[in-house]
This record gives structure tokens, C-alpha cells and sequence, in this order.
């Protein structure tokens, strides 16, 4: 099978779009078709059913429109659903998931011979019971239409991709494989496996989240020598730091920094806020260039030191984000919301994520005192976790970019623990890290988030920006740069709307309803500046 080197996503990233689940066949078609015929170019488009109201029927219409437009679905083009997670949203919906990629297979095979899905993703993938059970369903799936219709398919004709967030599975992604593939009763040719970068930072932190993705690169690579498998890692990204920074200004930094990945996602922000021009030289340069950045190896040494580092950062990244995850909560509800997504919530048909086990963390570090630090967390939240788009957007619209959360202070502890020279190696670990701390400084505006924080976390954040800035030797100017920027007069436009809404200050205009939706449209005027709602 040819592996895609471009995969398009449906996440609600932009800011200047809202697509209906109407739209999103024509736009998969849009998105899929060759540039010289004036689409992007893209050659896979990931179906998500994760957390989202996508209708069973959609890799059906998708598949049936690309070839009306003669492309095979297959062959030319790839569609990839991901399906929801058995967990989270009940075992139901998922075969449900599973039914429409067989359907697909079955009514595309009667017009093209070839099979239109191959694979499908699936997500929080955290054991290899995840995977195992959910090839079951699969194989009982194809069963049941085989016995339905005339046109037959292999038990093993549709493989899975697992899709690993969690920052502990990341970095053990090769023992996980490697249990995945003892409980097969076959050797796969090949496996895929999605990164992703936006959960696992949400709920780690931003730099133990790149930390992580580059160790589980690597470490995919000696699971490949040591199996005779080749893989395919695919990175899911979005176009701010947070969750990527995968952008035409940063592509080269970005290859380097996620350097062995065979596959990149194109989302939304991407492709709205950035403009079509722009992400079609992004996917050309991808084309032309991904092979060239190879898997980078790491010594001992440094393997102990990403994971110290990971669990340095991770601490105070958490004691930060547990004292501001309801507020990010509440903020999150007023955030646009651009694709149709199921509702938060732990019951009912629903989308709902646990947080972290911080016992799993604590396996990544030797340091007794690190890991009594980490246990004295208390991860037990009472609120729901918004999803990492959300989150993103939340903290940037109260000045707060979520990339400094905790930084600073790991940055002095690794420093003074390690000394100048752990600092060298978090750079050559994390070569865009000075890129991603710039961008993330350009929106921080302290005097706008001091009114929506408890003292106690506005001082860490503070000290954050502060320690970040000398450490790696930034030097930006906040001061001048709030003073000089019409993004932070939008931001300070915004903020007594967003306190009033949040019921901290007295009504500004008539009615809610009227400054809701002036405060959407300075949330999306801000998304669409910095180039993605979140």
C-alpha cells in the first residue's frame, strides 16, 4: 500500500469557518483532489466519528463523490475513518463506525474492484486490550456482511491504526506494539500508528508532550529493526504551538523537530485561517521533503534525561493546570464551536475523558523526591476536561497562552539540577522549542488573565513567562509588544464581556444573548490573527 504523506482532518481548529456535517463530503472532495485540478492535494482524509455528530453514512458519500470525480478510493485517494472509542462513547457507537467502513467496502468494490478503506484509527490507545478487542468487533463486522453479500472480504482486510495520546504510552509505545503484535494470529506487513500531540499535551503540559513524541519516534524505529515491520508513524498537529505549529513560516522547524513521522495531518486552521495558497505549498513542500528528515537516535543518556525532563515538566505544568481547569472549563462553553460535536458529559451519547493516572507518570523518573512532588497532585478534578482545542482557545482568549504553563519553572529546576548543559540538550531534543515559546509570548498579556486567575496562579504564570524568556535566551519584549498590537486591543475589547458572561462583572450591553455573540466574533477575529481558534 502506498503510504499517504498528507492526511486531512475534521477538527474545529479554525477560526473563520463553520462547517456542517452537510458540508463535509464536498469538502473532503475539495480537499482530496489534485491541485491541477484546483483541489489541495491532500491524499487521505480521516472521517472522525470521535466525539463528533458524523453521520454513519459519510464514508459512503465521500467515497461515492471522489469517484464521480474520477478518483478510486483505495487507490488514488485515502479514507481513513476514526472510529470512536468503545470506552468512552459505548461499544455501540463504535460498531456502528465499524458497519459504515464495510458498507463503504462493499458498495465501492461493485464499481471499482478495489477496496475504499484499509484502515481505520483508533483512538486513546493506551493497552493493546484496546486494539485486540476492537479488531474483534471488526472481524465480526466483515463477517456479518460476507454472509450478507455476494462480494467477500479477508477477516484481516481492514487494519487498525492506533491513535496514542497519553504521554506514558507514547514513550512505551514500542512494548505496547510489541504486545499488540504477539496476540495476532498473523505478521502485519506494516503498521501505522497516529501521534497525538494535542491530548497528550493538554494533559501533560506542552514540552513533555514533545518530548514524548520524539521519544516514541524513535522508539517505533527500534520496534521496526527489531520486528522485521516497517512503521509509519503519522503526526497529528494543528497550527498552533500548543498543539503543533505545524504552519509554512515553521515547516522546516518542524520536520527537524518531529523528524522521522511519515505522515502529517492538514487540519482546519490550517487550511481556513491560514488560506488555501498557503497549505497547498505547505503540502507540496511535505511531498518533496518529509523523506529527507530520517528518525533521529538517542544514547542512555539521553533517554534518561527526556524522561526526567518529561516528568519535570509535567509537575509543574499539573500543579498549575489542576488550580485552572474549571475556569478553562467555563470559558470553553463560550468558545465557537465549528464542526457539529457531541456534548461533554458523562452520560447520555456523549463524548468524556478521564485525567491522568499520575502512578503511570511517575514510572518515567528515577528521582524518589520527583516522584513524591508528582503524588502530592491532586488530579482528581470536579469538572469536565475540555477538549484540547477548546483549552487552547480558552487560555489564549484570557491571555494566558497555555504553551508557558508551567515551563519557566521546570526550565530553572532542570538548570539547576543539570546545569547550562541540560539546557543545550532540551534544544537539540526540542529544536523548535524557542520558535513555539516566541509565538506563545507574542499573546501573553498578564493583565488580562490576573482578572479571571487566583492570585496564587497568576504569580506561577507570571514567573513562568519571566524564567522562560531568560532561560532561552528570548529576551521578548511583552510590554511593548501588548502596548503596539491591535490582537491585545482586541483582547482587552473582549475581556469585560468574557467577566460579565463568567458572572464576575456587572452586564456591559442589553441583554446575554447580544454579548455572546459579540464576544464570538471577538474570539474568532482573535483565532483567525494568531492563524487557529485553538
Amino acid at each position: 500500500m502506498k503510504i499517504p504523506k498528507t492526511m486531512a482532518t475534521q477538527h474545529p481548529d479554525n477560526a473563520k469557518e463553520y462547517i456542517s456535517i452537510q458540508q463535509e463530503p464536498q469538502e473532503a472532495v475539495l480537499l482530496l483532489l489534485p491541485q491541477e485540478l484546483g483541489g489541495l492535494g491532500i491524499e487521505e482524509i480521516m472521517i472522525d466519528f470521535e466525539g463528533k455528530l458524523t453521520p454513519y453514512h459519510q464514508p459512503l458519500q465521500v467515497a461515492t463523490e471522489l469517484f464521480q470525480k474520477g478518483l478510486i478510493p483505495g487507490k488514488d485517494v485515502f479514507i481513513t475513518p476514526r472510529l470512536s472509542n468503545a470506552d468512552k462513547e459505548t461499544i455501540f457507537r463504535q460498531i456502528m463506525c465499524i458497519m459504515a467502513a464495510v458498507e463503504t467496502n462493499i458498495s465501492m468494490f461493485e464499481k471499482t474492484q478495489i477496496q475504499a478503506i484499509k484502515e481505520v484509527i483508533v483512538p486513546m490507545c493506551e493497552s493493546s486490550k484496546t486494539l485486540l478487542e476492537t479488531l474483534s468487533r471488526i472481524k465480526s463486522v466483515i463477517e456479518l456482511g460476507n454472509k450478507n453479500f455476494n462480494i467477500k472480504f479477508d477477516e484481516n482486510s481492514i487494519n487498525i491504526i492506533p491513535l496514542f495520546e497519553d504521554v506514558v504510552s507514547l514513550v512505551n509505545i514500542d512494548k505496547l506494539l510489541e504486545e499488540y503484535i504477539s496476540e495476532l494470529n498473523y505478521k502485519p506487513k506494516y503498521i501505522r500508528f497516529m501521534i497525538g500531540r494535542s491530548d497528550s499535551a493538554l494533559s501533560y503540559g506542552m514540552v513533555s508532550s514533545v518530548l514524548a513524541v520524539v521519544l516514541s519516534i524513535y522508539k517505533s524505529k527500534i520496534f521496526s529493526e527489531k520486528n522485521s515491520i516497517e512503521v509509519y508513524p503519522i503526526m497529528g498537529c494543528g497550527t498552533l504551538p500548543f498543539r503543533g505549529q505545524l504552519t509554512y513560516e515553521n515547516i522546516e522547524n518542524f520536520l527537524k523537530t518531529y523528524s522521522g513521522v511519515k505522515t502529517i495531518t492538514i487540519q482546519s486552521a490550517l487550511r481556513y485561517d491560514h488560506g488555501f495558497e498557503k497549505t497547498k505549498n505547505i503540502i507540496k513542500y511535505i511531498e518533496n521533503n518529509i523523506d529527507k528528515y530520517t528518525t533521529r537516535s538517542f544514547s542512555k543518556e539521553d533517554i534518561f534525561l527526556i524522561k526526567e525532563f518529561i516528568a519535570t515538566f509535567s509537575k509543574y505544568y499539573l500543579q498549575s493546570f489542576v488550580k485552572i481547569a474549571e475556569t478553562a472549563s467555563n470559558i470553553s462553553l463560550l468558545i465557537p464551536k465549528n464542526r457539529d460535536r457531541l456534548s461533554t458529559s458523562k452520560k447520555g451519547i456523549s463524548y468524556y475523558r478521564e485525567f491522568i493516572d499520575i502512578n503511570k507518570l511517575i514510572t518515567l523518573t528515577t528521582n524518589q523526591e520527583l516522584k513524591k512532588e508528582l503524588l502530592k497532585i491532586d488530579t482528581s478534578l470536579d469538572t469536565n476536561i475540555p477538549r484540547a482545542i477548546s483549552f487552547t482557545a480558552s487560555l489564549y482568549t484570557i491571555g494566558m497562552p497555555p504553551e508557558l504553563l508551567g515551563t519557566g519553572r521546570a526550565l530553572k529546576e532542570i538548570k539547576n539540577k543539570y546545569g547550562e548543559y541540560a539546557i543545550e540538550k532540551l534544544i537539540e531534543f526540542y529544536p523548535q522549542i524557542k520558535n513555539d515559546m516566541t509565538f506563545a509570548l507574542k499573546y501573553t498579556n498578564p493583565s488580562i488573565s490576573k482578572k479571571f486567575i487566583p492570585e496564587e496562579i497568576r504569580k506561577e504564570y507570571e514567573m513562568d513567562i519571566k524564567l522562560t524568556n531568560s532561560i532561552l535566551n528570548i529576551n521578548f519584549d511583552i510590554e511593548s509588544n501588548i502596548e503596539n498590537s491591535f490582537y491585545h486591543t482586541l483582547l482587552k475589547t473582549a475581556h469585560p464581556i468574557l467577566l460579565h458572561l463568567l458572572g464576575k462583572e456587572p452586564q456591559i450591553l442589553d441583554n446575554n444573548c447580544q454579548e455572546y455573540n459579540i464576544l464570538k466574533e471577538l474570539i474568532a477575529k482573535l483565532g483567525s490573527i494568531r492563524g487557529g481558534l485553538g
